[in-house]
């Protein structure tokens, strides 16, 4: 069979994505893309164990294949590539393009293999494409990888699918802690994996306090690691601000579902709340926001200050005056003017 003719009538797919929950669900669109253009093919996903929750009861992924990565574990890596090698894919495509990646989509033997053009991975693939933009949103630039099937174009709005336990599950907790969806609960997320992305825990602390004040329900949630940081944040607060408990990532979803804002820096958080329509403000510095926010969507807020020095890429910086710059009040005035919160003014 040739390869246009496997491109145009593909049995089984495989899409790869592994590290973080946000690069996951940000192939959703992905996903979404290659099974309307192919809906008779079964479409399984790669991805490591913790991100690959926020695809279950996806319609569109056949099976999610865990990828329970262990360094240095090359007979493990091996028997997982064996795996795939066993699946008969008619098409893999590698939307990381990491070694391990590349090995992965190499050892597959799918007939088309699809990746991005990267110095010591070319052998890996016989469709490649440019890296991906990192200028545009990181779900648009992903799908580049795309046009090699005939997709163009495609909406780049990532998505989740809740379950009726989890959102059972969301319900009983906004009802034994007050929070009233009907009368605006708005969702804090303090905490950031590079300290360099991380705006002032006090600036949050001095935001979720003024919100208070204005009769909203806050909730700051939180993740693996960082239930302190988030803590501290709370402590804060006048009156002490309410932590969401530990969750799962369809929990955090269902929750997020019911806030009528989410205020973040730019993270994995942020994707949840764009996935489940609730709208977002996030504070940018290192990092581009158009890479990571929807475009052309007023929902979607992004403040920065006015410097030089922004999207650095650093991970860590000991001046931070691109998270100073960006005060708790040009916050306040960002969630006013989004006019989602129509009482928020009143004293």
């Amino acid at each position: 069979m040739s390869l246009n003719s496997i491109i145009q009538n593909p049995q089984r797919i495989l899409l790869i994505q592994l590290r973080a929950i946000g690069d996951v669900l940000l192939t959703t669109p992905a996903v979404r893309a290659v099974k309307q253009r192919f809906p008779d093919a079964e479409i399984d996903f790669v991805a490591n164990t913790i991100p690959a929750e926020s695809l279950h009861n996806n319609p569109n992924i056949h099976e999610v294949i865990s990828y329970p990565y262990k360094k240095n574990d090359i007979i493990g890596a091996l028997k997982y590539y064996y795996k795939i090698y066993r699946n008969n894919y008619d098409i893999v495509i590698d939307f990381l393009g990491t070694p391990a990646t590349a090995q992965m989509t190499y050892f597959s033997r799918a007939p088309v293999r699809i990746g991005y053009e990267l110095p010591g991975r070319r052998f890996a693939y016989n469709y490649r494409k440019p890296t991906a933009r990192a200028d545009i949103y990181n779900a648009l630039a992903k799908m580049s990888l795309l046009e090699p099937l005939g997709i163009t174009n495609p909406d780049p709005y990532p998505e989740i699918f809740i379950s009726e336990n989890d959102r059972d599950w969301a319900d009983r907790l906004f009802r034994e802690k007050g929070w009233d969806a009907a009368k605006q609960v708005i969702a804090i997320a303090p905490a950031a994996k590079n300290p360099a992305r991380q705006w002032l825990l006090e600036y949050f602390a001095k935001v979720g306090s003024v919100l208070q004040s204005r009769g909203y329900s806050v909730i700051l949630l939180w993740g693996p690691g960082e239930e302190e940081t988030v803590r501290s944040v709370a402590d804060r607060m006048q009156p002490s601000g309410q932590l969401s408990p530990r969750t799962t990532l369809m929990q955090l979803a269902a929750i997020m579902e019911r806030c009528s804002l989410l205020v973040c820096n730019c993270g994995g958080t942020k994707h949840f709340a764009v996935a489940v329509g609730t709208p977002t403000i996030a504070v940018y510095g290192a990092s581009i926001p158009e890479a990571w926010t929807p475009p052309d969507d007023p929902r979607h807020v992004c403040l920065q200050a006015d410097l030089d020095c922004l999207h650095c890429s650093l991970r860590e910086c000991d001046d931070m005056s691109c998270m100073k710059d960006v005060t708790p009040e040009i916050m306040i005035e960002a969630i006013e003017n989004m006019c989602i919160l129509p009482d928020l003014t009143a004293s």
